[in-house]
């Protein structure tokens, strides 16, 4: 890919991510925080965030979870590439620490932070998650720790990769009579290439966790696994399922892996 179609794909996922809360309310992301599969992945968090040190949510989007770590007592700040969302989490509550920033280039001094969250954020970047990983490093104090959580390319996502092949060409969506499929660009790392990333920008991976195995199944057949009176959660059938998937293909089926990872001196 040319420099021109990198930055244009980039531009393309900015405004993706834009568009993509628009029609979300803040008290409505803020359910996920009873879902057992979110429960599960705050364990990690509250076991080795700091509660005496500045921590960073670097694309933070609506900031769910800057603003439930914030109501337990962390001090968390955050940052955006786009306005949209900063704008609506200020309107919601003017005094939450949220500001308009890149996680390719934070405007935070060196060895600011004891910790540094990022969600789904490195694989949208067409030029690869080093840059980014690299500005990690920087605001971090040595020793601090950094939680990433990446999507996993699982079984059911390559069960339906035909089809979503398909719905994105853009001779269909013409004949279809949709406009240009307009979705952020996202990459799917292996774990132990990823994994070897961290290492080499300077940090140690301690942990590495399969998460979200009832989501992967909400994404999968939502008609079938999700629960229609929740913003994004798994019915009891998607709960089950996901269970056994947990316990039976554990790698296969996550939608999602977590790293804590820990600046090298």
């Amino acid at each position: 890919m040319t420099s021109l179609n990198m930055n244009d794909t980039d531009q393309k996922t900015k405004q993706a991510w834009e568009r993509n809360w628009d029609d979300i309310t803040i008290p409505q992301i803020l359910e996920i925080f009873k879902y057992g599969r979110v429960q599960k992945q705050l364990e990690i968090f509250f076991r080795v965030l700091p509660k005496n040190d500045r921590i960073l949510e670097g694309g933070c989007g609506l900031a769910p979870y800057l603003i439930h770590l914030r109501s337990l007592g962390y001090d968390v700040v955050g940052i955006d590439y786009n306005e949209g969302p900063i704008k609506k989490i200020l309107a919601y509550d003017p005094t939450l620490p949220v500001r308009v920033g890149d996680v390719t280039a934070i405007p935070f001094p060196d060895a600011h932070f004891g910790a540094y969250v990022s969600l789904g954020v490195i694989e949208h970047f067409v030029e690869g998650p080093e840059k980014a990983i690299r500005e990690a490093r920087r605001v971090l104090k040595p020793g601090g720790v950094f939680l990433v959580a990446v999507p996993v390319f699982n079984v059911f996502m390559a069960l339906t990769a035909p089809s979503r092949w398909l719905k994105s060409r853009k001779f269909l969506r013409k004949l279809m009579g949709k406009g240009e499929d307009n979705h952020y660009w996202e990459q799917y790392f292996d774990r132990r290439k990823l994994a070897a990333i961290f290492e080499k920008e300077g940090f140690e991976v301690r942990e590495l966790h399969a998460l979200d195995h009832s989501h992967a199944l909400v994404s999968f057949l939502p008609s079938v696994f999700r629960d229609k009176g929740s913003y994004d959660e798994a019915n009891s059938l998607g709960l089950r399922a996901g269970a056994w998937c947990v316990k039976n293909l554990r790698w296969a089926t996550a939608a999602q892996m977590t790293y804590v990872c820990y600046r090298k001196p």
